[in-house]
């Protein structure tokens, strides 16, 4: 099997220490080995170390939106990201944890940090799967 043949069976989900990654490969949009962590991850890692570094990726208006956006995430559209990416030299020995509206822009610019030499996973559901996680966790208290 050829190495095209291994993008089209999925993903790998790899454990290490405090969570899991799961490298997605999405032929479609021409994104392979993106590592991706759940909200849940997230969520863990800002409640430990308040300076977790997340790149918001989505517009303006979708960052201040219905949906609103996590605190003190950065906001860098997709789309300036690549004219951006000096901005974010002073990070460039810290994780970003990338983030838009579904996962499928941040997945774009995960590939895109990793490039350029970051290191960089995309959150799986993006800020929909946020959002329902802040939901639950209200209703749970």
């Amino acid at each position: 099997m050829n190495h095209k043949g291994y993008l089209v069976l999925g993903s790998l989900l790899a454990c290490m220490g405090t969570g899991c990654i799961r490298f997605q490969a999405d032929i479609s949009t021409g994104i392979s080995e993106v590592p991706t962590i759940s909200v849940d991850v997230l969520r863990e890692r800002i409640r430990i170390d308040s300076t977790t570094f997340v790149l918001d990726v989505r517009t303006p208006e979708e960052y201040v939106g219905p949906a609103g956006h996590i605190e003190n995430a950065r906001l860098i559209p997709l789309q300036e990201l690549d004219g951006r990416m000096d901005e974010l030299s002073a990070v460039k020995d810290q994780h970003i944890y990338v983030i838009c509206q579904g996962g499928v822009r941040s997945a774009t610019a995960t590939r895109m940090l990793l490039d350029a030499g970051f290191q960089a996973s995309n959150i799986a559901g993006g800020m929909r799967a946020w959002e329902d996680l802040m939901n639950k966790q209200v209703e749970g208290n």
